[in-house]
């Protein structure tokens, strides 16, 4: 690390430290080179101005110092000290005299031998203390790791999350070791720093970024598309890198996963702990579905109707963490004792947060009649009903916002202001196991400080869910799971739609033969899980309602009730769907009256002159994301048309928002994700090409920028 004598502005002390030279700068600041009071040198990380100045930039930034402060020191360089709350922010580490990997590469070449392989271990050492602390590294490079006379070290672990702003600058910079889902803008874990230590691992193999150089698209196109250069690498240490590269999070190995290997002499891939992915299922008319295919929403998982007609599938990105939950072989006993911990603190969390919910009147005009006569009964305030327009919380959308950045850089100005607008939408804030606890509680603080702000999570990992494979002791993991999250959310308001297509594809039923379990066991799984969540006063809760159509009415408002539609705050419709709002409306009327009728004569039919009671009928939200232009009719004909695969000419509809005009209607949200692809559609032709695009679709879950652009375009109402 290069020391540069300091600079005319530049500050001569911060806090107690003597500030001595320059080591660098970053988006988030500059290091300098310190002295503390006791004689000793540190690095102290001055932030910036422009985000110091932000009173929610620093509040985060003290949360992720407290992190970062638990982080072991093995391998790293650890955090000393910090001020959040002074005039000027900074943070103190432990100074590692040495050059960067990156450094030492582009000056002596490639590493080799023992070097090599002690550079990987001590990587994997390091992000297992950053994992176990809790904390995310998210960039993971040359630069960041210091080949220092005690061995390397990583450096700036979790610095990278404080603000939307260094996320932004780090894809523009420096693209080349950013994993997938960083690319996508989906949900990043623990995973995503295994991708880049596989990425580093390459560069100090071959001297060259695994996924090349050049331009940032070309770079991030080759990152989710293409095969790594793996030069220099053989052996072991090549496999471990094959697999950290997945482009599946889910099939990545853990960092102890990588020390358990690299600390052994013989044994090969695949390493334990890494789940074996579900086969795809074929998609109606023969014609083979791209693993992990979506459908409209991106929400459900190659799924047939009994009529031939697709139910959407889940996209990559959305089945990762179910994959995570569903498939996960426990490495060793350790790893159950891990589990067995994370489910206790989680439910001491719960215990303490249900010990202060005061059940209160549900807020939705309905009164709460008698159980006998079939009133729909919440136990809370549902944010979403309180009085005039509720606003809406969520940061902006990651892979928007990067595309805006990269197309304003590119001198597409009009492009990128359409981009900026997408992604400043609100949308649903989706929930994954490895940060999800985390996720909430600075969600919720961030809605707090943004005026009470409502937001709304989206949680899709319920194991089983769309067929998919199911481990022992699965479900238990994922209502522990559920009740941290719980905890999290307590008294704040907020809103949960919970587990889209779970009531769609039940086990035991003919379109999930293969899936051990009944469907009764799938409503116990659901209500438990309402249960869970609603015991928080202000949670609003919403269940899969499904779409016009398929599976039909009377059939959802059986499933409905025996999930306990009563318990929660209504039900969801649209998420697998492109219909016009209006009449994705006029369904979830006819379902609300379907569920009030079934639950007053006990029967599982809606005859079409039965009475109803407003009063018994349960409200719903419409997810309005992509619906601006309604459904796909196709020009041309095809034999599987596939309209629900990516259907062209479709835009953005009705923002966000609680003023629907409908008295069942609590909300119009943003649920699916606008400029996700739904995979390869091939619409019954030959070939991996779309005929109606003419080209190859990027897979099932990946930002598509051009159709994201179209949606923008053909936004109705249009984009402000």
């Amino acid at each position: 690390m290069t020391l540069e004598a300091l600079r005319d502005g530049d500050p001569r002390q911060v806090g107690p430290y003597a500030l001595l030279g320059r080591l660098g700068e970053g988006g988030m600041g500059v290091v300098y080179l310190g002295r503390g009071p006791d004689g000793l040198q540190v690095a102290v990380k001055l932030i910036h101005s422009r985000m110091d100045a932000d009173a929610g930039f620093r509040r985060r930034f003290a949360r992720e110092v407290a992190a970062a402060k638990r982080v072991a020191r093995f391998c790293t360089a650890p955090v000393l000290d910090a001020d959040v709350g002074g005039d000027v922010a900074y943070l103190v580490t432990e100074y590692v005299e040495g050059p960067s990997l990156g450094d030492a590469v582009r000056e002596s070449g490639p590493l080799k031998g023992s070097a090599l392989e002690g550079l990987a271990a001590a990587m994997a050492m390091a992000l297992r203390a950053i994992h176990g602390a809790g904390v995310v590294h998210r960039d993971l490079k040359p630069s960041n790791v210091l080949l220092s006379q005690v061995g390397p070290k990583v450096i700036d672990f979790g610095i990278a999350q404080f603000t939307d702003a260094e996320v932004s600058s780090s894809i523009v910079g420096t693209p080349s070791y950013m994993s997938p889902e960083q690319v996508s803008g989906a949900t990043i874990g623990p995973a995503s720093d295994i991708f880049s230590w596989g990425c580093t691992v390459a560069f100090a193999a071959g001297g060259v970024p695994p996924f090349g150089t050049g331009s940032v698209p070309s770079i991030l196109l080759r990152i989710v598309n293409e095969p790594p250069d793996l030069r220099g690498l053989s052996g072991t240490l090549q496999e471990l890198v094959v697999a950290a590269l997945a482009k599946n999070p889910a099939e990545r190995p853990t960092a102890q996963n990588l020390m358990d290997r690299l600390s052994t002499a013989t044994g090969l891939l695949p390493t334990p702990g890494l789940p074996t992915p579900a086969a795809p299922t074929p998609p109606p008319g023969g014609a083979t579905a791209e693993p992990g295919s979506t459908g409209p929403s991106g929400l459900g998982s190659g799924q047939t109707h009994p009529t031939g007609a697709p139910h959407p599938p889940l996209s990559e990105q959305e089945q990762e963490p179910k994959q995570a939950f569903n498939q996960r072989r426990l490495l060793a006993a350790a790893a159950a004792v891990v589990v067995a911990v994370a489910g206790a603190s989680a439910a001491l969390i719960w215990r303490d947060s249900s010990t202060t919910a005061t059940p209160t009147a549900k807020a939705t005009g309905v009164q709460n009649l008698p159980a006998t006569d079939g009133a729909i009964q919440s136990a809370g305030q549902n944010p979403l009903t309180a009085q005039g327009e509720v606003r809406f919380y969520s940061r902006p959308e990651p892979a928007a916002q990067n595309q805006a950045v990269v197309w304003e850089r590119e001198g597409r100005k009009g492009d990128a202001a359409l981009m900026d607008k997408l992604a400043n939408v609100p949308h649903v804030i989706r929930l994954d196991e490895s940060g999800g606890q985390a996720e909430v509680e600075e969600t919720l603080a961030d809605a707090k400080e943004a005026g009470g702000r409502v937001p709304v999570f989206l949680i899709n990992l319920m194991p089983g869910g769309d067929c998919q494979p199911v481990q022992d002791g699965a479900m238990a993991t994922y209502q522990g799971w559920l009740r941290g999250i719980a905890g999290k959310i307590g008294k704040a308001p907020a809103v949960v739609i919970l587990e889209p297509s779970s009531l769609v594809k039940l086990p035991g039923l003919k379109d999930c033969a293969t899936l051990p379990g009944t469907p009764e066991e799938r409503f116990k799984d659901v209500a438990d899980a309402v249960r869970t969540l609603k015991a928080n006063p202000s949670t609003a809760v919403y269940l899969d309602g499904a779409q016009d159509l398929y599976p039909g009415t009377e059939t959802m408002a059986e499933r409905l009730i025996k999930a306990g539609v009563d318990k929660a705050d209504g039900f969801f419709i649209n998420t697998a769907a492109y219909q016009r709002t209006a009449r994705a409306v006029e369904y979830g009327k006819k379902l609300s009256a379907c569920v009030s009728v079934q639950r007053k004569t006990r029967k599982n039919t809606c005859p079409p002159d039965a009475q109803v009671n407003t009063a018994t009928m349960p409200h719903f939200v419409v997810d309005t994301a992509r619906n601006g232009q309604g459904s796909w009719r196709p020009e041309k004909t095809y034999k599987d048309p596939q309209t629900w695969c990516n259907p062209p000419g479709r835009g953005v509809g009705d923002r966000p928002t609680t003023d629907t005009k409908e008295e069942l209607v609590d909300a119009y949200l943003w649920i699916a994700k606008a400029g996700a692809s739904s995979g390869r559609c091939r619409r019954g032709t030959d070939g991996d090409k779309d005929p109606e695009y003419g080209k190859v679709a990027p897979k099932a879950g990946e930002w598509w920028p051009e159709m994201a652009l179209e949606r923008a375009v053909n936004a109705n109402p249009a984009l402000p």
